[in-house]
């Protein structure tokens, strides 16, 4: 497996049109497999696969608070073939806080860990 990763601080630079087309080209060209993780609170990405929902608690803010979870279940399928997304809303927002005051776990390591954990890598 793979991880390409699109991050900036900055906004308004095109990280989610990157990964958005980034995304589509390597499933659809090179027929790869792709997990896209939406980890932004304003979920753009997972509006561009038309997957956002306000109101789903199966985002990827479990990932940022739970402990051994399993990726699968919260992996949306998209109307693209080879191409799933983990979904992000608002409530990454209250993630991120608590993320940062959580002494106890290593934040740098939660996505890598939960995906090694999952049935997915």
């Amino acid at each position: 497996m793979q991880t390409i990763s699109i991050i900036s601080l900055k906004g308004g630079v095109a990280k989610t049109t990157t990964a958005v087309n980034m995304a589509y080209t390597l499933a659809a060209v090179h027929n790869k497999k792709v997990l896209i993780v939406d980890n932004d609170k304003q979920g753009n990405s997972s509006k561009a696969f038309k997957r956002y929902d306000a109101e789903d608690k199966n985002t990827v803010a479990r990932i940022r608070l739970e402990r051994n979870i399993d990726v699968s279940q919260i992996i949306k399928k998209t109307d693209y073939e080879n191409i799933d997304i983990i979904i992000a809303n608002m409530d990454l927002l209250e993630a991120n806080l608590r993320t940062i005051v959580d002494a106890g776990r290593q934040q740098q390591t939660r996505f890598k860990k939960a995906i090694e954990g999952s049935s997915i890598s």
